[in-house]
């Protein structure tokens, strides 16, 4: 998404047009191609269909957007009998600095949420730019420019709220399962994450590592099995997560400054 951000944050892209259209399954639908000279966004207006560009199949659907760049095949595909609206914000950039903004040459699909401001938004750039007159284009160029900004907050908090929901899932992961002697690798392969992201974005969430994090969390657990039970040294190891009770005891003096042992008499 950093990508998507950078393209419509730094590009200097500039209004050209918006157009709508309502299809439905009685609409003469043909293959043609994207404008030669410019991009586009698909924004759904009412109800949902398939769109191909470029052999890839979207759904275009309230919530997420399309971007398509310029002169490339696509085809609508209608797969209900209901009426679907449509607009397409078209949009250029300068030849000259095309190559330092490769994405605006493809075609992608992002999710923005429900954001009802950013529909209004949408809705009123139709009506200025079908008022035909030189104030209302300069008006919406200018709306053009207020939903680049609108579709990128989108994009963020969305990433915010989608790494939130993540980290919780990840914390509530650990503690249920590090009596289990996972690692911080086996963590990032049940989230399906490279394990070098899931330490960045845990430093930056939690301000610790996530192998430290485990590590209190496991030596947290053997203090209350210290104080509270009569379990053996080796069997309140197995319990937090450490097969190897030596490396049990290095790791709990190392963090508290006494041994399991000394800890034990200490606080029973």
């Amino acid at each position: 998404m950093q990508e998507v951000i950078h393209l419509y944050t730094m590009a200097p892209l500039t209004f050209i047009d918006v157009i709508t259209e309502k299809i439905s399954s009685e609409t003469v639908l043909t293959k043609y191609k994207t404008m030669s000279h410019a991009g586009g966004l698909m924004f759904s207006i009412n109800g949902e269909f398939k769109v191909r560009i470029d052999g890839t199949v979207y759904v275009l659907e309230k919530g997420h957007i399309i971007h398509a760049g310029p002169n490339l095949p696509i085809e609508r595909i209608v797969t209900n009998n209901a009426k679907q609206e449509y607009a397409v914000i078209h949009f250029k950039l300068p030849d000259e600095v095309r190559a330092m903004y490769p994405l605006y040459n493809e075609h992608f699909t992002f999710k923005i949420g429900d954001n009802m401001k950013l529909l209004s938004m949408l809705q009123q750039l139709i009506q200025n730019y079908f008022m035909r007159s030189n104030l209302s284009f300069l008006q919406s160029k200018a709306l053009f420019l207020n939903i680049l900004e609108e579709i990128v907050l989108s994009i963020k908090l969305l990433d915010y709220q989608d790494k939130k929901e993540k980290m919780s899932s990840i914390i509530e992961y650990m503690q249920e399962n590090y009596a289990n002697n996972m690692t911080v690798l086996d963590i990032a392969n049940h989230f399906n994450i490279e394990r070098r992201k899931l330490t960045y974005v845990f430093e930056k969430r939690m301000g610790v590592s996530p192998t430290t994090y485990l590590t209190d969390l496991r030596i947290q657990k053997s203090k209350l099995l210290l104080r509270t039970s009569d379990l053996s040294l080796s069997e309140i190891s197995e319990k937090v997560g450490y097969t190897d009770y030596f490396y049990f005891s290095r790791v709990f003096k190392k963090v508290t400054g006494l041994s399991p042992t000394e800890f034990r008499m200490y606080m029973k």
